[in-house]
C-alpha cells in the first residue's frame, strides 16, 4: 500500500506484540487487514498505525485478539458510522471504491464472534477501526 499511495507519502507504522497469533483462515486475516488498511491509506494525510496485540485473557484458553487501524485523516462523524458499515455505501462518493470493504470486514468479524468498533483515533486524530476477537478454546 505504501507503493500504491506513494504520491501521498503515507507512512505505515506497526505496533505488533511479540508472539501474537490470529487463529483463523489466512485469507480471512488478509481480507480484514487489507480492507482496513486500504481505507486508512485512502483517507490518511500522512500516517497509518496498525496495532495487533492480545486482548482478553481467560485461563486455559488462548487469548483474544485486538486488531486496530488508525489514521490521521479527517475522521468519521458519529452519525455516519452505521451508514459506512452497510454494503454498497461509501463515506464519500467523490472517492474511488465500491462500498463493500467495511461490510466484508464486519461479516468476517461476526463470523469469528468478534466486534468491530469505529471511533476517533486518540493517537492520530483521524479514524480508528478496532476489531476485537474473543478468547478461543
Amino acid at each position: 500500500l505504501e507503493k500504491v499511495y506513494a504520491a501521498k507519502g503515507v507512512l505505515c507504522e506497526f505496533e505488533i506484540s511479540p508472539g501474537v497469533q490470529f487463529h483463523g483462515e489466512p485469507g480471512d486475516l488478509q481480507e480484514l487487514l487489507g480492507n482496513l488498511l486500504e481505507n486508512a491509506f485512502k483517507w490518511a494525510r500522512s500516517r497509518v498505525l496498525l496495532t495487533v496485540k492480545p486482548s482478553e485473557v481467560v485461563p486455559n484458553r488462548r487469548p483474544g485478539l485486538l486488531l486496530a487501524v488508525d489514521d490521521d485523516g479527517p475522521g468519521i462523524p458519529q452519525d455516519k458510522i452505521a451508514l459506512i458499515l452497510q454494503r454498497g455505501v461509501r463515506g464519500d462518493e467523490r472517492v474511488q471504491g465500491h462500498g463493500i470493504g467495511l461490510a466484508i470486514v464486519q461479516d468476517l468479524v461476526r463470523g469469528y464472534r468478534g466486534t468491530l468498533g469505529v471511533r476517533p483515533s486518540e493517537e492520530l486524530g483521524g479514524a480508528r477501526f478496532e476489531v476485537q476477537l474473543p478468547p478461543g478454546l
